[in-house]
């Protein structure tokens, strides 16, 4: 039943999440206008909880702690990127359509942070049965990426279907990681410090690329 309204929720936030009636639905916070223009003054935190914390502020989702494998075969957990601002997208490495654009479009996105502390890549297998450590490793020095600020990470299918839809709330089909299952999405998704959601941004677009740039720059300086 939880999965159902989730499901629910999310379908409606992607129909109407450029409308104000979504912001107020959803409770994220918005922009304000400068000199006639729109320029974001703090980006939207998505998924309010219906709950308070103990200063009496609001809450929301959060992404749980996962334990899963990097490409370098040690462990790795989702928790470890709290205190960062996080990019992530879904992927897997014999993809020859969306997968190359989008990771093109991520070796942009680090080289405007270059060995950023504060800023990390998350990029998931949705293929994990042939996305083995070793093979993402390879994938990682096809595409120069810079592993100490760059993560790619297998591990058991479900763990990694179930992040993407109970965690990420990406848009995709109902399923449950079985061998029948199968997640391929072009949304890259931005989480701050406390891997809230920040934003959703197609990943083959270099327009949408350049706002997210942007968006890191602001969350970068969020308090």
């Amino acid at each position: 039943m939880r999965r159902t309204f989730i499901f629910t929720m999310v379908i409606l936030f992607f129909l109407s999440c450029h409308s104000e009636k979504a912001n107020d639905e959803f409770g994220m916070d918005s922009t304000s206008a400068q000199s006639g223009v729109q320029q974001l003054q703090r980006l939207m935190i998505y998924y309010p909880i219906d709950s308070v914390d103990k200063n009496g502020n609001k809450t929301y989702h959060e992404i749980s702690d996962v334990q899963l494998i990097a490409q370098n075969g040690k462990p790795f957990s989702t928790s470890s990127f709290r205190g960062k601002i996080v990019l992530s997208d879904f992927f897997f490495a014999s993809c020859q359509g969306i997968c190359p654009r989008m990771t093109s479009q991520l070796t942009r996105v680090q080289a405007a942070f270059p060995k950023n502390n504060d800023f990390e890549i998350v990029s998931y297998t949705v293929d994990p049965d042939r996305d083995s450590a070793n093979s993402l490793e390879q994938y990682a020095e096809r595409f120069k990426a810079d592993t100490a600020q760059w993560k790619f990470v297998t591990g058991p299918k479900k763990k990694l279907y179930d992040l993407a839809r109970y965690d990420y709330f990406l848009p995709v089909q109902p399923g449950n990681g079985n061998s029948e299952d199968f997640i391929h999405s072009d949304q890259m998704v931005l989480l701050d410090r406390q891997s809230r959601v920040r934003g959703y941004y197609n990943g083959t677009d270099s327009l949408a690329v350049d706002s997210l740039i942007s968006d890191i720059k602001i969350l970068l300086k969020e308090k």
